[in-house]
């Protein structure tokens, strides 16, 4: 039964690495990918000419700014994939629901809203 068990922990172990590279979770081919407020602090993976569009929730602080290289701004939101590199998306998001109850208190704070995109 031990050997048995073993053999199905290792065999279980060398699937899970086949293919999988920790470093970029979420490559999108191609295709387009739509980042969140969820998604936050996450990076992601982009395939040249594929496509980032970013969906914050109510009003933001301000657009969303672009830094380093890999990507370029199609429009406010919308960003392709345009040679490898890894650029930086960030945004600030209110860090409270909108809106607010009525009859409470708005919530003014803000957070910084960031995500890394790696173009290969």
């Amino acid at each position: 039964m031990r050997v048995r068990t073993g053999m199905v922990l290792a065999a279980l172990l060398l699937t899970a690495g086949c293919g999988a590279e920790p470093a970029r979770p979420g490559c999108v081919d191609g295709g387009e990918v739509t980042v969140t407020a969820a998604d936050n602090g996450h990076r992601i993976c982009l395939d040249r000419h594929g496509t980032v569009r970013v969906s914050l929730p109510g009003r933001t602080a301000g657009p969303v700014s672009l830094s380093g290289t890999g990507l370029a701004r199609e429009s406010d939101d919308v960003f392709r994939g345009e040679s490898t590199g890894t650029a930086v998306l960030t945004s600030a998001v209110r860090s409270c629901p909108e809106p607010a109850a009525p009859g409470s208190v708005s919530c003014l704070a803000m957070m910084t809203w960031k995500v890394t995109v790696e173009v290969r």
